[in-house]
């Protein structure tokens, strides 16, 4: 009797706790999964707010004429963000302008 108990009971519960390990795993790595998937999301999301924001940025300043150093500073800072976060498009262009214009309105000096 114990030979039996030995043989084909603990099989069944080495069996049953493999299955139990390889679920838990697969609800764990479906977890990473999906935050991986949502910092991809969250990602693409900043890169389109710094592009929207640099890109007002240069219609408000371009139609000032100037650009405060303040002003200049920050842009550069989230350019730096934008580029690290792999893609530059137009958007290095149009910082360039802005760092191309006066400081100072034309009066002020």
């Amino acid at each position: 009797m114990g030979d039996w108990i030995l043989k084909y009971w603990l099989q069944t519960a080495f069996g049953m706790l493999t299955a139990f390990v390889a679920w838990i795993s697969k609800k764990q790595a479906k977890k990473i999964e999906c935050k991986f998937k949502e910092q991809d999301e969250m990602k693409l999301a900043i890169h389109a707010l710094l592009r929207d924001r640099i890109i007002q940025s240069y219609n408000y300043y371009t139609d000032r004429g100037y650009c405060p150093i303040y002003a200049r500073d920050s842009i550069q800072n989230m350019f730096n963000r934008y580029h690290a976060l792999g893609q530059n498009g137009v958007v290095k262009d149009l910082v360039q302008n802005i760092m191309e214009l006066p400081t100072d309105k034309e009066g002020d000096k």
